[in-house]
């Protein structure tokens, strides 16, 4: 599917950032766990599933497309150490990296104290994830 077609299908302007969108897609499937139900990954509530009558459908999960995140995952399979970790900083668990509290520099701390062996700053950190985010581009073109 080409690009314009696929930001027409699934809601996604092409004023919009299409390509964080499908990362964050891709993190909402891979944090989804082996069930249609959503998880509550980095809770106190651990393993417990929300019933799918439980949301009002203003605050419904945004849907997960499936086909586009294992998409996506080729990109993360493929990837170098550094970039699995931007990654897992940036959009599969930002609450570990405290990406969401702390910013990009939180996030670049976390990832130095968790392996020694790396050593990125936030330039490396922006620029990592500006090479990830072109990879995801070029899988969908």
């Amino acid at each position: 599917m080409n690009t314009i077609l696929h930001n027409i299908l699934f809601g996604v302007h092409m004023s919009g950032n299409w390509v964080d969108a499908e990362l964050r897609n891709w993190s909402r499937w891979a944090n989804a766990g082996p069930t249609p139900h959503p998880r509550l990954p980095g809770s106190f509530l651990g393993s417990w599933v929300i019933p799918d009558g439980a949301w009002a459908d203003e605050e419904k999960p945004i849907p997960i497309h499936e086909e586009n995140a294992k998409r996506v995952q080729a990109v993360f399979d493929s990837a170098i150490t550094i970039e699995r970790k931007v990654l897992q900083a940036e959009y599969l668990s930002p609450w570990q990296y405290a990406r969401f509290s702390g910013g990009v520099s939180a996030a670049v701390r976390r990832i130095n104290e968790l392996d020694p062996s790396i050593k990125i700053s936030v330039t490396g950190y922006e620029t990592v994830l500006a090479s990830i985010k072109r990879r995801v581009e070029r899988i969908f073109s």
